[in-house]
């Protein structure tokens, strides 16, 4: 079915969906936005690929890009996890197949049934599908998780609800981790996704300010605002495979007069090039909030400054 894109090597394949596919082979799918890969959404893709083995069938996940919610409300809306880490996470977890839908208001637009016979039903041979308690999709969110129980049993083929995850107090769930992540709460961030919150994209040329400041970085453009606030940040960086501190910014750099939100981190005890790649960044600790100063010489003093204060703080959270 088509060609997969290939972000990263992987076993799991990954396609544009397109109208004119099919898939053959007797399937087990879920689909979701699954903006976080978060405990819930784990638990409910393991669920996926063991009921998919269990019955001999393929594991497949639909998911859509970009989030709905920047199609629908017209505006930028935070996301948790970036498309090439959405699609690590997914394989990680041991799916067979990713298919990523173009999200647009045409889409939108489409009734639930419609939604479920175009994209579903007529491109997969759905044995079963698994879906999160929360998940509503076509015109208006018609199609809920009852919804499609109804639609289910008329077009034959088995339906289960995946309930919430509940950690604590906390119901797991993408809002829940932006909050915290909108307050710089990076530990209960971690708890409910079960990871790190980190950024992974593709590190691109800048300007080289960095260099002509004695502190190189590795700028990441945010496609998509990031959930966190604007501001400097303690942080690691995994570079094929291996873990170095650093310290990131986040933001419009004011010093400098630019504007596009950027994620740009220095790396402690590394030199290379790494243009190009796909580099994974995790904020730890927020250090300051960003702000404009009068010179750049008063810039690359902060920027010494903040090092050592990142240093300080990273040894405690090893």
């Amino acid at each position: 079915m088509g060609f997969p894109i290939h972000l990263i090597d992987r076993a799991m394949q990954v396609y544009p969906f397109r109208e004119t596919d099919r898939v053959t082979d007797r399937t087990v799918l879920t689909i979701g936005n699954f903006d976080g890969v978060h405990l819930g959404h784990q638990a409910l893709i393991r669920k996926v690929v063991e009921e998919a083995h269990g019955g001999n069938c393929a594991s497949a996940i639909l998911t859509f890009d970009p989030h709905p919610q920047q199609v629908l409300k017209s505006r930028a809306v935070p996301v948790l996890t970036t498309l090439p880490l959405r699609l690590r996470l997914f394989e990680a977890l041991g799916l067979d197949a990713a298919y990523i839908i173009p999200f647009t208001r045409e889409l939108a637009g489409k009734s639930a049934e419609e939604f479920l016979r175009e994209y579903l039903l007529d491109h997969f041979r759905v044995q079963r599908m698994i879906i999160g308690y929360d998940f509503a999709f076509g015109r208006n969110r018609d199609g809920t998780a009852q919804a499609l129980e109804a639609l289910s049993r008329r077009h034959g083929f088995d339906l289960e609800i995946f309930p919430a995850v509940v950690l604590g107090e906390d119901v797991v769930s993408s809002t829940r981790i932006r909050e915290a992540l909108s307050a710089a709460d990076f530990a209960l961030a971690e708890r409910l996704l079960g990871r790190a919150y980190s950024v992974l994209a593709e590190v691109a040329r800048g300007d080289r300010r960095g260099h002509e400041l004695g502190f190189p970085t590795l700028n990441q453009p945010a496609r998509d605002p990031l959930p966190i606030p604007f501001g400097v940040y303690a942080s690691r960086a995994v570079v094929d495979g291996r873990a170095y501190d650093g310290v990131s910014n986040y933001g419009v750099r004011p010093s400098i007069g630019k504007r596009d939100p950027l994620l740009e981190t220095h790396l402690f005890d590394f030199s290379g090039d790494l243009y190009g790649q796909l580099i994974e960044v995790r904020p730890l600790a927020k250090l300051r909030g960003e702000r404009k100063f009068p010179s750049l010489e008063a810039l690359k003093a902060q920027i010494a400054e903040d090092c050592g204060q990142a240093r300080d703080v990273l040894k405690r959270v090893r």
